[in-house]
């Protein structure tokens, strides 16, 4: 089979592209072909929006990462991603979350919901400022993301402050963020790369990312490819991702997929939880080649 994936970089070390990157080595090894847009191919799978116009006689499959339900950003933004789920033979939503969502505002359309995945049998180099940490500490804390207000970077940082001792620490991970403590047990440590953030979660005790309304984010499936737990909120796509390998956190206030700003999270109470009970994570279920076999199955429909 020829697959032409449209809109996507390889090269990208975002979250969209760094999943595509994962999906088409493994359909590689499965023995299919990667084609440029040039060339004929059988499956045009389009991640997110179309970045070139499919080839005719071709199958339509639209890999959905979620819509934009701002009020001011809902007909704008959604143009290009509406086309591709109006235009699909099939539409892979990341999470029940966003199948709701779009069913809800585009109408319903075949096809199903496919997680994330990772290969859960890589080897990480050793960091020697991330053993130090490791041996200067009791138990590490991680969070990752691109960060603005949606991510909740405070709360996470709250959550630490709250349910962590003096001998803990908290290692936050990605560019620009958005709140900033003076704490010696807080190391914020930017962008770094994909080999080195899967080391911080293979030495961590807890994930925290109490994101809001986040669709499938592939840092928690590396953190959970590392069995690290996760700490979560039952809003979105996240807590369906993480079921039993972590803790689900309430939120104050149901959202019934009303359009909104997103930037302006509903407030949460941040719980007292005890984290000495130690969760056995269980992540056979994100194995790339799983998710792989998911996708040739929807391609041969």
């Amino acid at each position: 089979m020829k697959i032409h994936f449209s809109n996507v970089n390889f090269s990208s070390s975002s979250g969209p592209n760094t999943f595509a990157y994962r999906l088409a080595e493994q359909l590689t090894i499965n023995g299919h072909n990667i084609v440029d847009n040039k060339e004929f191919y059988d499956i045009f799978l389009c991640f997110i929006e179309p970045s070139s116009l499919p080839i005719p006689g071709c199958k339509i499959i639209h890999r959905l990462d979620g819509i934009w339900f701002k009020p001011e950003q809902f007909k704008t933004h959604n143009k290009n991603i509406k086309w591709a789920y109006d235009n699909s033979h099939r539409v892979i939503w990341q999470s029940n979350f966003d199948r709701k969502m779009t069913q809800k505002w585009w109408g319903n359309k075949l096809g199903r919901v496919i997680r994330n995945g990772i290969n859960l049998k890589q080897n990480q180099e050793n960091y020697p400022e991330l053993s130090k940490i490791k041996l200067n500490h009791n138990r590490v804390f991680c969070c990752s993301a691109n960060w603005h207000r949606q991510k909740r970077l405070k709360e996470n940082i709250q959550f630490f402050k709250k349910n962590s001792n003096k001998s803990d620490a908290l290692i936050v991970l990605g560019n620009n963020p958005d709140f900033i403590v003076e704490d010696k047990n807080i190391y914020y440590m930017g962008n770094k790369s994909h080999d080195f953030c899967l080391q911080v979660y293979n030495m961590s005790d807890w994930f925290i990312h109490l994101a809001w309304l986040d669709h499938c984010p592939n840092v928690v499936v590396e953190a959970l490819s590392k069995k690290c737990p996760v700490i979560c909120t039952d809003s979105g796509g996240t807590m369906e991702l993480v079921g039993k390998n972590g803790i689900i956190i309430p939120e104050t206030k149901k959202y019934n997929f009303e359009l909104t700003d997103y930037d302006k999270p509903y407030d949460i109470n941040i719980p007292k939880i005890n984290l000495s009970k130690k969760i056995d994570v269980k992540n056979s279920y994100l194995d790339i080649r799983l998710i792989t076999n998911e996708y040739e199955a929807l391609f041969k429909e």
